[in-house]
């Protein structure tokens, strides 16, 4: 990030919904006027979102200089993650308690959940693709259906029409990590606006499921190729269309379950289009979306273990009319069908998916918003069709008030569902689908030296899917109630040149089983400084996790908890010129032992640096 733009971006950093009014009184009109899409689907101003939100800019992704998606969302509130490793390996997001596969991940709008695998791997996601990341926090799934029980991620590609930037990257680090990056905007005569990007990661990597005598010398690397294309077009003064192609492959070594070095191969090709109308009160979006996805897994001698391909189309169509200044109306249409190419197998090579096998959703939405003066009101309902299970009625209510110039009160309550993966029925054929009730309160204020922002939430799930472990492979999931209830204050203030985000989270989350959810600490704390020192930029992070379950345990076997940890961070921008930055990073400052999903060891202190030349 150029330092001219440096204290905009601090400003901003893990800005949300919720802070976005107060920041608008002492901050630059470009925070003031910060537009995002996915609350409701049309872009729109973060004051006039209810629900907790945050926003991630792209400078501010630079700036802390992320070389995966973890290390970005790790940082936000609400978020924990666990990860099998370190970089290109499997990682899980969690969201205020819930489980990782109640986190919806978009890409652009679109969804990319698989209805035939639960979540998904956002490691795979090419970092030097993002342009910002929103992130709405408790339940999501009367905008976009199944799966945002815990919230939304929706990361966004695209850039806006005038941008006409060019960027290109070099970098080396620990366990012989190498990255190269290139990015580029340009206008395509007076309509026309051209996004490209492209890179590779790669690295030796370490042996990231250490087996004593068994597993000895082991390294699990990782390699990713990238590449991305989107071109948008304004065909009128009032209908425009977008078109993208992105690409990703990559190979990632594990340790397999017989301890031996195993090679996952994956390839994911996204094509995407999007016509936009737009005139007067109107709005309205046509969407479709096809996304090929293979995965293949080999044994160490080459022989292939397990092959997962699946295709899922998504088509779209959302529209919004405001009625008067103060009064809107959203209404749409989802559609998705995921189909199996080839049959799936378990570790004991049983065929659990077969060929063929699909799964077809429909969704209908209608929402409205009206402000009266001060006080801001919505209401959604959503109308969901699984082919394979019943159909789904969700619904939600919100308000926000802003007292007085220093106070502003919000409260939403949401019911969300989420169906089971083919995976969960695989181990458990009468599964149920998981339903939920959120109700959120929150209070922004902003002092003369500190803006506060305070959530309150309480989250009733009922047939939560929970697996249990148990040795010798005999694991097994079920349904299970939970209640999920939680705290987060966030704390923005400066000192001196310094600049602070304070985050504190407390959670009390057990399933009626007694048992606390897997791999979810009940405090967490984070603290991210940054200062600006002429052509130097500095960024250091803080990250403390709490005690916590590995995997809840079948009856009569005892569950194992992960110790504590505290991570620190720091990363070193130098402005050679006002386009060529050196900069530098170290992950896990004081060399930090610690796991987040038990057996698998994250990285030691390791060492990053690159040129970055914009031009």
């Amino acid at each position: 990030m150029k330092k001219t733009a440096l204290a905009t971006a601090v400003v901003s950093l893990l800005s949300h919904a919720y802070a976005s009014p107060v920041f608008a009184q002492n901050t630059t009109t470009e925070t003031d006027e910060t537009m995002v899409v996915t609350a409701n689907r049309f872009e729109q101003s973060t004051e006039d979102v209810i629900a907790p939100m945050s926003v991630v800019t792209k400078e501010e992704i630079v700036q802390i200089q992320a070389k995966t998606m973890t290390d970005i969302l790790r940082l936000q509130p609400g978020i924990e993650v666990a990860s099998n490793g370190g970089i290109g390996q499997n990682a899980s997001i969690f969201m205020r308690g819930t489980n990782s596969d109640h986190v919806l991940i978009l890409i652009d709008g679109f969804r990319m959940n698989s209805s035939i695998k639960s979540g998904m791997n956002i490691n795979k996601i090419p970092v030097n693709q993002v342009e910002r990341i929103e992130i709405i926090r408790g339940s999501g799934a009367v905008m976009y259906g199944s799966d945002a029980v815990g919230g939304v991620i929706n990361i966004i590609t695209r850039t806006s029409f005038d941008n006409q930037s060019k960027s290109a990257t070099i970098g080396a680090g620990s366990d012989r990590y190498k990255e190269g990056n290139f990015a580029a905007n340009t206008k395509v005569g007076e309509n026309g606006h051209l996004k490209m990007a492209a890179g590779f990661t790669q690295t030796e990597g370490y042996n990231v499921n250490p087996q004593p005598g068994l597993n000895d010398g082991d390294k699990h690397g990782f390699e990713n190729s990238q590449f991305m294309l989107n071109y948008e077009h304004q065909l009128s003064s009032y209908v425009s269309l977008f078109t993208g192609v992105r690409w990703f492959n990559s190979t990632s070594e594990y340790n397999h379950y017989t301890n031996t070095k195993s090679r996952s191969e994956s390839e994911s090709t996204v094509y995407s289009s999007k016509l936009s109308f737009h005139k007067d009160a109107v709005s309205s979006n046509l969407s479709i979306s096809y996304q090929d996805d293979q995965t293949l897994e080999y044994h160490e001698n080459g022989d292939l273990d397990s092959e997962q391909k699946i295709d899922q189309l998504n088509m779209q169509w959302a529209n919004q009319i405001k009625l008067t200044n103060d009064w809107l109306v959203n209404a749409g249409v989802d559609w998705t069908d995921a189909k199996v190419k080839a049959d799936i197998t378990d570790w004991s090579n049983k065929v659990i998916i077969n060929e063929g096998e699909s799964r077809t959703s429909t969704g209908v939405y209608l929402g409205t918003q009206y402000q009266l003066e001060q006080l801001k009101l919505e209401a959604n309902t959503r109308f969901d069709k699984h082919d394979k299970y019943d159909e789904y009625t969700t619904w939600g209510v919100g308000a926000s008030y802003q007292i007085n110039d220093i106070y502003k009160v919000s409260t939403a309550y949401n019911t969300a569902f989420k169906a089971p993966s083919f995976y969960d029925l695989s181990t458990a054929s009468d599964l149920e689908p998981e339903t939920s009730k959120n109700i959120d309160v929150s209070l922004a204020a902003v002092y003369s030296l500190v803006n506060v922002n305070l959530s309150l939430y309480k989250n009733r799930v009922d047939n939560l899917i929970v697996y249990y472990d148990a040795p010798n492979f005999a694991g097994y999931s079920a349904n299970v109630d939970a209640d999920i209830k939680g705290a987060e204050l966030e704390l923005l203030f400066d000192t001196g040149i310094i600049s602070h985000t304070l985050i504190a989270e407390y959670k009390d989350h057990e399933d009626t089983e007694g048992q606390q959810l897997a791999r979810r600490a009940k405090q967490n704390y984070k603290w991210m400084g940054n200062i600006s020192l002429g052509d130097l930029d500095l960024n250091l992070s803080y990250i403390y996790t709490g005690k916590r379950s590995d995997l809840p345990s079948a009856p009569g076997v005892e569950t194992a908890y992960l110790d504590p940890y505290s991570l620190w961070s720091v990363a070193a921008a130098y402005w050679v010129t006002s386009d060529l930055a050196v900069r530098g990073r170290v992950e896990n400052l004081f060399d930090e032992e610690y796991e987040t999903a038990g057996g698998y060891k994250p990285a030691e202190r390791s060492y990053y640096v690159s040129l970055d030349y914009q031009f």
